[in-house]
């Protein structure tokens, strides 16, 4: 009872001190309130300037910002909401979208899409993708896709002269770098974001990028889903990945390359700006995600977009805003800023140049052994499971705690049951 009473206490003092720095920011409630999610100083000059422009081209509208840090965003803005602090615009990640549509926060875009011309060049998926039972809640403003990041100098140390093709090698390249004194082969993700490498290596394993049957059970009772989880499990306790490494995040990860502490890295082309200012070129290039037993591996695709609250008091206002930040010019200088792959085919082109930076990105999508993987982010729950769920008893699993065989079957009797209640529409 006492530890119950003390959590409570320190959960109403938080909330307190989190509504007190709303306060502080004296918001004007006639103006726009758009919040982002994945900031970084940068960034958020960029968002900022483009708001600016907005508000020139628009007199009498104002667009207040809040940029909240990635690693404590989805609880910030679950308190944010409860607080009655509702944003006009929000910067959607594709994994949480169900959550919100669910619970009816999210407006449908679809008559706003109809109405506005948008570039012959759109990439054809764009409005599937922000959609759920064939009505648009979000409209991605670009799509962030994987592949692995491997420093050249470290291998050449390791006499390593090619990056691992198959999962084979990637296992025994991460076993042989580590002989290295003072570094590992792998830079594992374990933190928040980490879910879409254990999906990347379940899937991969499996030979198939369906997370589902026909009836709803998951993909992840069948044992290539298992020997991935065994595989990347074997590499963290034989060291041949940080210790620190299960609660490394995006900016762990690659500070974690750069520094030369772990020689490859699973990761989107974003991160490549913190590599390129603290990095040569020649030291580090990309190959796509390592082929798996069928032949083929399964990348993930996500995507991360702008939607509008259903209870924005100013609708049709913040529609209009999400139109300016998705005009072409605003998009590509975003886009190329935040290291993404543009929603428009003709700004795609300079991405993935054919260097060896580039490489690993390039032959993912134009091989087709390599496919794009798509979380289940339909599912209303599927966003608290990846980032609390997955990365708990991941984490768990690492340290010896449960075994890959109980990892799996714990995450796929979660998303059995989800699916399930998706399919007959109770979720």
């Amino acid at each position: 009872m006492i530890r119950a009473g003390i959590a409570f206490v320190l959960i109403v003092l938080s909330f307190v001190a989190w509504q007190a720095m709303f306060d502080d920011k004296d918001l004007d409630p006639n103006n726009l309130l758009i919040v982002e999610v994945n900031t970084s100083a940068e960034r958020t000059g960029v968002l900022r300037d483009q708001l600016d422009r907005f508000e020139a081209d628009n007199p009498g509208l104002k667009v207040d910002v809040i940029s909240l840090s990635w690693g404590q965003a989805f609880e910030k803005l679950s308190m944010m909401i409860a607080g009655g602090q509702i944003p006009d615009v929000i910067e959607m990640p594709d994994f949480w979208l169900a959550r919100y549509v669910s619970a009816g926060q999210m407006a449908d875009m679809s008559q706003f899409v109809e109405n506005t011309p948008f570039d012959d060049d759109l990439e054809e998926d764009t409005f599937k993708y922000g959609s759920i039972r064939d009505k648009i809640y979000t409209i991605p403003y670009g799509y962030y896709l994987r592949a692995m990041v491997y420093n050249k100098k470290l291998f050449k140390q390791a006499d390593i002269k090619e990056p691992p093709l198959t999962m084979e090698e990637f296992y025994q390249t991460a076993a042989k770098v580590s002989e290295i004194p003072g570094v590992s082969g792998y830079c594992h993700h374990g933190g928040r974001g980490g879910a879409v490498f254990y999906y990347w290596i379940m899937t991969t394993m499996n030979g198939s990028n369906e997370f589902f049957d026909a009836e709803g059970n998951s993909s992840f009772y069948d044992q290539g889903a298992i020997d991935g989880l065994t595989l990347i499990r074997d590499i963290y306790q034989n060291g041949y990945a940080p210790q620190d490494s299960l609660n490394w995040g995006f900016n762990e990860t690659v500070s974690g390359f750069y520094s030369g502490v772990c020689a490859m890295l699973h990761q989107t082309p974003d991160a490549l700006n913190g590599l390129r200012q603290r990095m040569d070129e020649g030291d580090f290039a990309s190959a796509p995600m390592p082929l798996g037993p069928s032949g083929k591996s399964f990348p993930h695709l996500g995507y991360i977009g702008w939607s509008v609250f259903e209870q924005s008091q100013k609708k049709e206002a913040a529609f209009k805003l999400v139109a300016h930040l998705l005009k072409r010019e605003n998009h590509q200088e975003w886009a190329e800023r935040s290291g993404l792959v543009p929603i428009y085919k003709g700004l795609a082109g300079d991405l993935f140049d054919t260097g060896d930076v580039g490489a690993g990105w390039l032959t993912s999508t134009q091989d087709e052994r390599w496919e794009y993987m798509i979380n289940p982010n339909h599912l209303s729950d599927i966003a608290e499971f990846d980032s609390i769920q997955v990365v708990q008893s991941g984490q768990a699993m690492m340290l010896g705690e449960t075994t890959p065989e109980e990892t799996a079957k714990m995450w796929a009797d979660f998303l059995s049951a989800s699916q399930k209640r998706w399919l007959t529409g109770n979720d």
